[in-house]
C-alpha cells in the first residue's frame, strides 16, 4: 500500500490479542516475549504510577504478521549466519507494505495519543535485559509527526533487527538468532528546550556501589545529547539515606541538543553564558530526580539505572528504567600505584622528578587507554631508536623512559636528564631539570638519584662526548635534506592513504597495513627528535646569552628578538586556513549557503552542490593535503583528524567569514614591532655579541622551522595508525565484540597487534568484561581531578582542580610580552566552543595543541593551567603577537566566560575582575 493514499478507518482487529497497538495502561499483563524488553517495561512503569510520558506499544506479533503479509522468511533469514543476506532483509523489511487494518489501527491508537510528535524506540525481545543490552545497536527516532513517517520508522525499527552488530553481539553471547524478534514503543515526546535539562540516574554509584551514595548525571536539552557524549553534563553524588549532595561537578554546558524543526534533525545549539554556567539541576530538583531513583528502586525490588527529563516549567518525566546489573567495585590500585614501570629500587624511585610538561607537545591531556597504550607502544618500540638520533651512545632502560598515572604520560625528568649528560651540552642538568618543574615541586638541594653523569670513567665519558658531536656533524649537514625527504613522503603517505578503502581489505592485508603504518610512525619519530632536541638547546642557549649579555633590560629578552618565524608551520596553517575562506569568493553561492548550514553538515551539504563540488576538489582538497592530519591531542587514537572530520575547519571558516580580518596582516604587523624591538635591543652589544647572537637566534629559528616541518610528517604517520585501528574497531562491532565505537578507547594496543597477527582470538583480545572494567576506571579518574604536572617520587593525593574559584589573582610563567584588559573566554571543547570567541578575547583553556593555531588569529592573549617556554600556546602567542601566561594551574577553574583580565604577558600575572562581582558584591 502507498503511505500516501487515504487511511482505511474501517474495523479493528477482531482477536484482542492480535492488536496493532496496545495503550501503556492496557498491557501491563504482557510480557518481554509479547512487548519486547524496552516496552514491557515502559508498561509496567506507567501502570504504577511512575510518571511516564502515555505512548503505545507495538507487539512483536506484529513484526511477524508484517512479514508474512510481504513474503519475508525472517527465521531463514535470521539462520543464514551471512550478512549480505541479513543486509538484504532489512531493506525489504523497509520496502514492504502494512496490511491496511494494521494502518487503520496504528493511525487511531496515535491519534489518540494527541497526534503529535512522538519517539519511536525499539524494543527486542531481549533488549535491556539482566544479561543483554544492545545499547545504542538497534534504531530509535525522535520527534516523529504524521503517519506515514510513523509507518516509515516503524519498519526502520523492524529493520534494524538485522543490523550485521547487533546478531553478532547477540552470538556473541551465546543467544540464537532464530526466533529474534522486534517490538516498538510509540511514546509521547518530553517537550526539550535550552532551559529544559535530561539525564541519567544510577541508585548505586557504579563506581562505588559499596558506598551508600547514588549517582545523576545532567545536560541541558534532550538526554541524547549525555548518552552519545555530544553535549558537557553535571554529576551529583546524592546520600542514598537523605538525598544530600555529597558532591558536584558542574562543567561548563555551553551547547544543548535540540531538535530543529526547520532542519529536521537535531542539531547543537549554543547556549548563553548564564545557562552554560549555571547548574542543570538545582538543589531541589536534584533531590527530585533522587526521590524518583529511590522510588523505582522500592518498586522494582532492585537498584535502579534511569533516564529522565525535566521540562522547562518543572515537571519530571521517567524516560526509562533498569536493573544495575553491574555492580562490583572497582579493582583496589595497588599500594605502590604510581607512574614507574618494570622493577625498580624504591629507594631511586622516592627520588625520580616526574612531568608532564612539555611532553605534552604530543601527550596532551588525559588519555584512554588505547591512548596509554599506544604511547607504551612508543616507549618500548621507539623510544630507544630515537636516542640513537640525537646522539646518546649509551641508551639506557626504557623502563625508564616515561611513566603513566591516572590517565597522564609522564616524562621521567631525572633518566632522560641523565641519559643526555654523556652528551656536551647535557654535562649540567640544572637547567633541563628546572624547564620541566611546575611551582608543585622545589629543586633547591635535588640530586638526581640515577647519577650527576653517565659513564664510568673519564675516557667512557670522553667517548660519548666524541659520539654526539660526529652525530651532531652529520644532523647538521643533513638536516635540510632529510626534512625534505621527511616531507615528500608524508605527501606520497597521505594520497596512497586516501586511495586505500582499508574495509575492503582482508585480515592478513590489513595486519600488513598496520606494519607498513607502524614502520612509518618509527620512521617518522627517529627523524623529527633530533629537530625538538636542536630547536630546544638553542633556545636554551639564546636564553642564556640574553641574560648574560643584556642584563636588567627585562625578562626573557630571547622571546623579543626577531627571528623568521612566522611560516612556521603551525602558523602556516592558520594562513591556510585564511586563504581557503577567501577562496570562497570565487563560488558567489558558497558563502551564503555555508552561512545557513550547520558545521557538521557542511562537507555533505557542498558535495550535492555544483559549486561546492568544484570547491572541495581544489582548495579545499589542497587545504587537507597540507593540513588534513591535524587534530586534537594527536597521539590520542581515538580522536578523529581534520580528513575524518571536518566539522572543525568549517567552523573556523564561518568564523573568519564573520569576522572578516586578515592572517597575513595580523602577522605582519608583529613582525613590524619586534623589528623594532629587537634592533634597540642589539644596538647595546659590541659587533661580536651582536653578530653570535644574531646567529644563534638564525639557527634556533631555522631549526624550529624543521622541526615543525618534520612534526607534520610525524602526526601523519599516527593518522595512518589510527586508521587502521579505526577499521578493525569497525569489524569488532560487527562481530558484537564492542557495544558501539566509542568502546575503541577501552582497547589495548598490544593485544590489537597480538590479534591481527594471530597470537590471540577476538575473545582472547576483546573481553568485555576488561572493556567495561577500563571504562570504569577511566571514568574514576575523572572525578578525581587532574594529577600535579610534576612531582618527585609518587604523586600526592590530592585534585589539580579546586572546589571552589580561587579568589584572587593567578600567576603562572609569562611566556609573551605584553598587557591586555578584555572579557574571558573559557574553552574547554575546542570542536564546540571554537565559534564562542569574539575578536579580541582571551582564551583560557588548559593547553593548546596544533589544532588552536586557527582561534589565535582572533584572541587577545592566552591563559592556560599548563605549559612551558616552548609549548604550542606561547610559539604562537609570540607569533601573533599576543600576551601570553601558562602554567597557571588553575585558571580554567578560577575564570568564567565573562570576566574581565589583565593580562601581563612579561610577569606572568592574570588579574580578575569577576563578572558577578558588581552584581552580588562579591
Amino acid at each position: 500500500m502507498n503511505l500516501e493514499s487515504p487511511i482505511d478507518l474501517g474495523p479493528r482487529t477482531s482477536s484482542p490479542e492480535a492488536r496493532w497497538a496496545w495503550r501503556f495502561s492496557t498491557c501491563h499483563h504482557l510480557n518481554a516475549q509479547r512487548l519486547g524488553g524496552k516496552g514491557a517495561q515502559l508498561a509496567r512503569l506507567f501502570t504504577l504510577g511512575l510518571p511516564v510520558p502515555d505512548g503505545l506499544c507495538v507487539p512483536i506479533h506484529a513484526m511477524e504478521e508484517f512479514a508474512q503479509h510481504n513474503g519475508l522468511d525472517l527465521d531463514r533469514a535470521l539462520g543464514s549466519g551471512d550478512a549480505a543476506v541479513w543486509a538484504e532483509m532489512a531493506e525489504q523489511i523497509r520496502a514492504g507494505e502494512f496490511p491496511s487494518h494494521a494502518i487503520s489501527e496504528l493511525a487511531l491508537a496515535y491519534e489518540g495519543l494527541g497526534a503529535g510528535a512522538v519517539a519511536v524506540r525499539s524494543s527486542a525481545c531481549d533488549e535491556d535485559g539482566q544479561s543483554l543490552s544492545f545499547a545504542g545497536q538497534y534504531s530509535s527516532f525522535m520527534y516523529v509527526q504524521g503517519v506515514p513517517e510513523l509507518l516509515q520508522r516503524l519498519r526502520s525499527c523492524w529493520a534494524s533487527l538485522f543490523n550485521t552488530a547487533a546478531l553478532s553481539y547477540r552470538r556473541q553471547h551465546a543467544q540464537t538468532l532464530v526466533g529474534a524478534r522486534m517490538g516498538v514503543v510509540i511514546q509521547r515526546m518530553v517537550p526539550a528546550t535550552s532551559h529544559s535539562c535530561a539525564g541519567v540516574g544510577f541508585a548505586r554509584d557504579p563506581l562505588q556501589p559499596h558506598l551508600e551514595q547514588m549517582r545523576i548525571e545532567a545536560c541541558r536539552g534532550l538526554g541524547e545529547g549525555l548518552v552519545s557524549g555530544r553535549v558537557p553534563s553535571d554529576g551529583y553524588t546524592l546520600a542514598l539515606s537523605d538525598l544530600r549532595t555529597l558532591s558536584q561537578n558542574i562543567e561548563s554546558k555551553h551547547t544543548a541538543l535540540l531538535w530543529s524543526p526547520d532542519q529536521g534533525q537535531l542539531h547543537l545549539q549554543a547556549l548563553t553564558q548564564e545557562l552554560a554556567d549555571s547548574p542543570a539541576l538545582d538543589l531541589a530538583a536534584r533531590q527530585e530526580v533522587g526521590a524518583l531513583l529511590t522510588r523505582c528502586s522500592r518498586l522494582l525490588d532492585h537498584p535502579q539505572d534511569i533516564e529522565w527529563a525535566r521540562e522547562e516549567g518543572g515537571k519530571l518525566w521517567l524516560l526509562q528504567s533498569r536493573a544495575i546489573t553491574t555492580l562490583q567495585p572497582l579493582e583496589p590500585p595497588e599500594a605502590d600505584e604510581g607512574p614507574q614501570q618494570g622493577r625498580s629500587d624504591a629507594a631511586m624511585s622516592d627520588a625520580v622528578l616526574w612531568s608532564r610538561m612539555d611532553i605534552g607537545e604530543i601527550f596532551t591531556g588525559r588519555m584512554s587507554h588505547l591512548g596509554i597504550s599506544f604511547a607504551k607502544h612508543y616507549q618500548y618500540q621507539v623510544h630507544r631508536a630515537c636516542g640513537t638520533g640525537i646522539g646518546l651512545l649509551d641508551l639506557g632502560d626504557p623502563d625508564h623512559y616515561m611513566g603513566y598515572y591516572r590517565g597522564h604520560v609522564y616524562l621521567n625528568v631525572a633518566y632522560t636528564a641523565y641519559l643526555l649528560s654523556q652528551t656536551p651540552v647535557g654535562i649540567d642538568q640544572a637547567p633541563f631539570l628546572h624547564r620541566f618543574s611546575s611551582e608543585e615541586v622545589t629543586l633547591d638541594g635535588y640530586r638526581n638519584p640515577y647519577g650527576l653523569r653517565l659513564g664510568s670513567t673519564a675516557w667512557r665519558r670522553a667517548i660519548g662526548h666524541g659520539y654526539w658531536v660526529q652525530k651532531a656533524a652529520l644532523e647538521l649537514l643533513g638536516a635540510k635534506r632529510r626534512a625534505r625527504r621527511m616531507v615528500a613522503s608524508r605527501h606520497r603517505e597521505y594520497e596512497r592513504a586516501l586511495q586505500l578503502d582499508l574495509s575492503r581489505l582482508s585480515m592478513s592485508e590489513l595486519r600488513e597495513e598496520m606494519r607498513h603504518a607502524l614502520a612509518y610512525f618509527k620512521a617518522m619519530h627517529i627523524g623529527y627528535l633530533p629537530f625538538y632536541i636542536n630547536a630546544f638547546t638553542l633556545y636554551g642557549v639564546l636564553e642564556e646569552m640574553c641574560g648574560a649579555w643584556l642584563p636588567g633590560r627585562g625578562m626573557h629578552l630571547q622571546n623579543r628578538l626577531k627571528g623568521d618565524m612566522s611560516n612556521l608551520r603551525t602558523v602556516e596553517s592558520a594562513r591556510e586556513l585564511w586563504q581557503l575562506t577567501q577562496a570562497l569568493q570565487s563560488y558567489p553561492e558558497l558563502p551564503a549557503l555555508l552561512e545557513a548550514t550547520p558545521a557538521e553538515l557542511a562537507h555533505d551539504v557542498l558535495s550535492a552542490h555544483v559549486q561546492g563540488q568544484a570547491f572541495l576538489r581544489k582548495e579545499y582538497a589542497l587545504f587537507m593535503r597540507n593540513n588534513g592530519v591535524r587534530g586534537h591531542e594527536e597521539m590520542e587514537l581515538t580522536h578523529p583528524r581534520w580528513v575524518d572530520d571536518p566539522s572543525y575547519v568549517f567552523q573556523m571558516i564561518k568564523i573568519y567569514m564573520r569576522q572578516g580580518f586578515s592572517v597575513d596582516e595580523r602577522l605582519a604587523s608583529n613582525d613590524q614591532r619586534r623589528q623594532v624591538d629587537t634592533e634597540a635591543l642589539l644596538a647595546e652589544l659590541s659587533p661580536a655579541r651582536r653578530w653570535l647572537l644574531k646567529r644563534v637566534s638564525t639557527l634556533y629559528c631555522a631549526c624550529s622551522r624543521l622541526r615543525e616541518e618534520t612534526r607534520m610528517s610525524m602526526i601523519t604517520s599516527i593518522w595512518l595508525v589510527r586508521r587502521v585501528v579505526c577499521e578493525l574497531s569497525r569489524r569488532l562491532l560487527e562481530q558484537g565484540l564492542l557495544r558501539d565505537m566509542a568502546d575503541m578507547a577501552w582497547l589495548d594496543f598490544e593485544q590489537i597487534q597480538a590479534y591481527l597477527d594471530g597470537r590471540l582470538s577476538a575473545d582472547q583480545a576483546f573481553p568485555s568484561a576488561l572493556i567495561e572494567a577500563r571504562r570504569r576506571r577511566q571514568q574514576a579518574w575523572l572525578r578525581e581531578g587532574e594529577p600535579p604536572l610534576t612531582f618527585i617520587g609518587r604523586p600526592p593525593e590530592r585534585s589539580a582542580a579546586p572546589l571552589a574559584p580561587i579568589r584572587g589573582d593567578l600567576s603562572g610563567l609569562g611566556t609573551s610580552r605584553g598587557v591586555l584588559r578584555a572579557r574571558a573566554r573559557v574553552i574547554l571543547d575546542l570542536n564546540r566552543q571554537a565559534a564562542e570567541l569574539q575578536s579580541g578575547e582571551i582564551i583560557v583553556t588548559q593547553f593548546t595543541d596544533a589544532s588552536w593555531t586557527p582561534l589565535f588569529a582572533l584572541a587577545g592573549a592566552v591563559v592556560t593551567d599548563i605549559g612551558s617556554m616552548l609549548s604550542h600556546s606561547s610559539i604562537v602567542a609570540r607569533e601573533f603577537g599576543i600576551p601570553s601566561v601558562v602554567n597557571t594551574q588553575f585558571a580554567t577553574a578560577s575564570i568564567r566566560s565573562g570576566d574581565w583580565l589583565t593580562v601581563d604577558g612579561e610577569r606572568g600575572l592574570v588579574a580578575i575582575e569577576r563578572l558577578d562581582s558588581k552584581n552580588t558584591g562579591s
